[in-house]
Formats: C-alpha cells, sequence, structure tokens
C-alpha cells in the first residue's frame, strides 16, 4: 500500500512537472512569436509613417495633433500610434509641447509605437523633408503659357545631376482658361516631351506620361471658359491636374528692391568700352535722379567683374562682348521712362557671353524690357587635359552658339548638346519691382540661358533656337521656332518661384527622403 501510494505520488508530480513545462514552453512561444510580430508591426508602422511625410497631399505638418500622426491606427492585428518632433526647434531648446511639427518644419524625428496582444515595440527614426509649402515648377505661367513651333522640346537637363532619376517635369498655371481675359495652356502638335519617366504605377494611367499640368479648381468651368483645360493639338501629350478647391497656386512676392549702397565711381574712361580686356569693379553709370538715363556701350571687349553691385540708370547696350563674373555680382539696369521715351530697356545684348567663374554668383535686376539676340549665358569653362591653350578655354557649347568652327579637344570629340553643367540658382533674373508691368516684354532670340527667371507681372518669349536651363516664373510665357526648355531636378529641393501646390515629382522617394534609424526596440516586457 505505501509502495502503491508512493508511486502514484511520484507520477503525479512527473505528470504536474511535464504539463507546467509544456504550458511554459507554450507561452514562451507565444513571447517569441508576438516578438517577432510587434517588431514586424512597427516596421510597417514606419512605412506607413514615410509615406505619409513623402506624400505630396497630405499635409502632415499641419494634419496632426499635438505631434501625433496617427493615435492607435488599427494595423495588421494590432495598432501603431505615430509622433512627430520638429528635431530643430528642440535642438533650439524648445519645450516639448512647442516641439511640435509646423508649416516650416523640415527635420523631423519619427517614433512609431506598435501594440499586439499585450507586447509594444517603438522604433524612433530622424528623416529630413525639403520645405514644400513653396511649390516648385519647370515653368509657371500666371495667365498664358503657349508653346508652338516647329520643333519645341520641353524635358529634363540631360547634364544635371538628378536627371538619371527620370522624376517628371511639373508645369503650373493660375491662368482659368477664360477667353474672356484671354488666359490659358496652348500646346502645338510638334511639342516634344520626355519619353520615359519613374516611377511608374500600373494602376495609374498618367504616371506613363512625364509632364504633368496643373491649373486652378475653377479653370475651365465658367461661362466663358475654353472646353478643354488644356488646348491645342499636342494637349495629350501631357497629364492634366485639376488642383481640389482648397489648393492653389499663386506667384512669390516680386523682388525686393535692391538694398541702397554707397556710391561707387563711375568707370575709368568713360561709359562706352570697344576693345581690350578690362578688370572692372563695382560701378555707378548715370545717376537715380534726373529725366534722362546714360547707357552703357560695351563693344568687342571682355569684362572681368568683381564681387560687388553694379548700377546702371540707363540701358546696357552690348555687341561682341564677354562678361566674365568672378565672384557675388549683382547689376541693377534702370532705365529711365519719360515722355520721350515711351518703352525703355534695360537689356539690350546682342552676341554677347556671360560666363560665371568656379563659385561665382549673379542676380540682374532689369528695368522695363530686356532683349538678348545670339546671347549665351553659362559656365566658365577650361578643358584642363587640352595642351593647346587657346583650344581649351571655353565651353564648346557656347562657341557653336556664337557660330565659331567646333575644334575637336581632350574633353570633347564633338559638339555638346547641352552646356556644362552650372547650378541655375546661381544666375537669377529679375525685373526691378517699380518697373513691374505687362505691357514690358523680355524677348530671347537664339539665346541659350542657364539660371531662373522671374517676372510676375511680365511676358517673357523665347524665340528661334533659344534654350533655357533651369526655370521660368511669368505672367505669360511663349516659346516658340525650335526652342528647348530643361528643367535641373536639383531646383526641387531650392524655394521655389511659386507658392502654393507642391507638385508630384516622382522619383525615388527613398533616395529623394532619407531615413536615419535612431532606436528600435521593446519599450517593455513582451509577455501576455
Amino acid at each position: 500500500m505505501v509502495l502503491a501510494i508512493f508511486a502514484l505520488l511520484v507520477v503525479g508530480t512527473t505528470t504536474l512537472a511535464f504539463t507546467a513545462s509544456r504550458q511554459t514552453a507554450f507561452l514562451s512561444s507565444r513571447n517569441a512569436v508576438n516578438s517577432i510580430r510587434v517588431r514586424e508591426l512597427a516596421d510597417s508602422g514606419l512605412d506607413v509613417a514615410k509615406a505619409i511625410l513623402r506624400s505630396d497631399t497630405t499635409s502632415w505638418r499641419t494634419n496632426h495633433s499635438n505631434g501625433k500622426l496617427l493615435n492607435n491606427y488599427a494595423l495588421d492585428g494590432g495598432t501603431i500610434t505615430v509622433s512627430l518632433i520638429d528635431i530643430i526647434k528642440r535642438e533650439s531648446g524648445a519645450s516639448a509641447a512647442m516641439c511640435v511639427p509646423i508649416s516650416t518644419t523640415t527635420d523631423v524625428e519619427i517614433s512609431v509605437t506598435a501594440n499586439l496582444d499585450g507586447a509594444t515595440w517603438t522604433s524612433v527614426s530622424n528623416m529630413s523633408i525639403p520645405q514644400v509649402v513653396k511649390g516648385q515648377y519647370a515653368i509657371f505661367a500666371n495667365k498664358l503659357l503657349w508653346i508652338y513651333g516647329s520643333n519645341n522640346k520641353v524635358g529634363r537637363w540631360n547634364r544635371s545631376p538628378l536627371a538619371s532619376e527620370k522624376r517628371r517635369v511639373n508645369i503650373g498655371t493660375q491662368a482659368d482658361f477664360a477667353v474672356a481675359n484671354f488666359s490659358g495652356v496652348w500646346i502645338d502638335s510638334d511639342v516634344r516631351f520626355e519619353s520615359e519617366v519613374l516611377p511608374l504605377d500600373p494602376d495609374d494611367a498618367r504616371t506613363l506620361k512625364s509632364t504633368w499640368v496643373y491649373y486652378p479648381y475653377n479653370g475651365g468651368t465658367n461661362l466663358w471658359s475654353s472646353s478643354f483645360p488644356i488646348n491645342g493639338p499636342g494637349r495629350d501629350k501631357v497629364v492634366a491636374i485639376r488642383m481640389s478647391a482648397d489648393e492653389s497656386i499663386r506667384m512669390a512676392a516680386a523682388p525686393a528692391p535692391v538694398a541702397t549702397v554707397p556710391a561707387p565711381p563711375g568707370i575709368s574712361g568713360g561709359n562706352s568700352i570697344t576693345s581690350g580686356t578690362r578688370t572692372l569693379g563695382p560701378f555707378r553709370v548715370g545717376t537715380p535722379t534726373g529725366l534722362t538715363g546714360t547707357n552703357l556701350t560695351t563693344n568687342n571687349c571682355t569684362l572681368l567683374l568683381t564681387t560687388g553691385t553694379y548700377e546702371i540708370y540707363g540701358s546696357w547696350n552690348a555687341l561682341n562682348a564677354t562678361i566674365r563674373i568672378q565672384g557675388a555680382v549683382k547689376i541693377v539696369i534702370s532705365p529711365k521712362w519719360s515722355i520721350f521715351n515711351w518703352f525703355p530697356s534695360g537689356i539690350n545684348w546682342t552676341n554677347t557671353t556671360v560666363e560665371l567663374t568656379t563659385g561665382a554668383d549673379l542676380e540682374v535686376n532689369n528695368g522695363y524690357s530686356l532683349t538678348m539676340n545670339q546671347c549665351w549665358i553659362g559656365s566658365y569653362y577650361q578643358c584642363v587635359n587640352e595642351p593647346d591653350p587657346v583650344k581649351a578655354v571655353g565651353d564648346p557649347h557656347m562657341k557653336a552658339w556664337k557660330g565659331l568652327a567646333f575644334q575637336e579637344t581632350a574633353c570633347d570629340g564633338y559638339v555638346p548638346d547641352e552646356p556644362r553643367y552650372l547650378q541655375p540658382w546661381r544666375v537669377r533674373i529679375y525685373p526691378i519691382k517699380s518697373t513691374l508691368s505687362a505691357i514690358f516684354v523680355w524677348n530671347l532670340t537664339n539665346t541659350s540661358v542657364v539660371g531662373s527667371l522671374f517676372l510676375p507681372n511680365n511676358t517673357v518669349r523665347f524665340n528661334g533656337n533659344s534654350q533655357m536651363y533651369g526655370r521660368i516664373a511669368a505672367d505669360s510665357v511663349f516659346i516658340d521656332g525650335t526652342s528647348r526648355f530643361c528643367y535641373d531636378h536639383a531646383l526641387d529641393d531650392i524655394v521655389g518661384l511659386t507658392e502654393g501646390r507642391a507638385p508630384n515629382r516622382g522619383g525615388d522617394p527613398e533616395e529623394v527622403f532619407p531615413i536615419r534609424p535612431i532606436r528600435w526596440g521593446a519599450d517593455r516586457g513582451t509577455g501576455p
């Protein structure tokens, strides 16, 4: 009897131990599975957060609740909470309550807390998102955009650093396409656009086209409107994007007047330079007061302009001239309007070249009209491997533009189709605010320009074989002849010339907005 009772005790204890061990093993296994699942949920939550922050339409900077972008959001059988912190505000010493994102936030910390079956996991990452309050468009025409002629092209600058990403090219307008006020977009049948764009979305046929045109919500809706938002036989080559009722694009504010500087001296030897090479410092031609202006004439010469502000109260007339920019140069050309001079023009250049040396920066403030014929604006270039010093100097694209016979060099075996790369924001051509008027037109004929053109109240015309590498924003834009416009997508991250809607750029968002993990782990036990 005693032996039997002892045997039962041993067997019972063993059974209980076995059962307990099985339960412990089951719970440990479940905990391990939960730990894996909650980590995966946190990763998925971070993917959701990145998609929201990278989107052009979510308005995440202001569409949150005290920094919480998502609160207990159901996902994959669990929940996630996504919190955002403005890193720059935190580093400046702001309190926690004041570190939530605002409309100007660019650097943000993302905390994703995942909960699943009692297990919790948090990941923390930093992300830099360029400010997109100012929308960036390759071409923006406030009132009219006409692209016509025999063989125009609108596309990317192939020599720009981001051309290989094949981002789409965006065009914007605030025109309502009304016949009554003569506004709208016209695209001729011969206009060429890029043939390839990335990324492609098989569920969105719009992504097959490289160029999107954004127009206002009321475009094509009033009694006097055209029947199509985008008109012309080439309208099917682009995607027309109607903005929502609460969206808009508007021209940025006109440039502020150039700050007053101490009156620089005049030009030694007079205001007419007709030969040789001259190195010039800041000068003033004419005076701000008086009814008549004083013109500057530079023909058949080379001018080397060093850092400073150059003022001309009259017109700058140039023929067969080379202007080499060495440093940060600002040029102000303010012609005089009077009853004897109804249509003054600031710049009148023919067969003139502007070259920027390494690190140079040029801002031109031009009054009233502008005329450039057979001109070229770009970078100063020298082929270091070319033994012939004469052949080595000068962008071959520029030489061909000036009609010089092409000579093969160690750097170029044939005439390049595009100029050497120069950041377009280094060349800014603006109007003088006090001379803004739609009756004054900027005409570029057979002219190649690397830079930014901004004419909030004026019209710009590209005639003949003109080329633009950079961006344009104007009241009206006309692209005629065999002109070419090439956008540099590096401008996407530079303050734009318009405000409002941020266009979808395409490209690889993983490369455009990189993310850096900071912390990844369990906040507390992973038990049931």
